[in-house]
């Protein structure tokens, strides 16, 4: 399966660590206002697929997720 490295806000970062840590793969936060994630082939799809269709930005559909968590 194909892996793929999104770059998010620390905010939403934080949120998806504490809530849900199994979504995605990253090592420790690094300084700064952005990290990258590593997701698998079908989870990227998926966010990608889910900002495309509401309009919104992949910051806004993890944030969704981590709410729901």
């Amino acid at each position: 399966m194909n892996k793929h490295v999104l770059e998010i806000s620390t905010p939403v970062f934080r949120v998806l660590r504490k809530r849900v840590p199994l979504y995605v793969s990253w090592s420790d936060e690094k300084a700064g206002p952005t990290q990258h994630i590593v997701v698998d082939d079908d989870v990227y799809s998926e966010m990608i697929d889910r900002a495309i269709t509401k309009r919104k930005s992949i910051d806004e559909v993890f944030l969704e997720i981590g709410k729901r968590g």
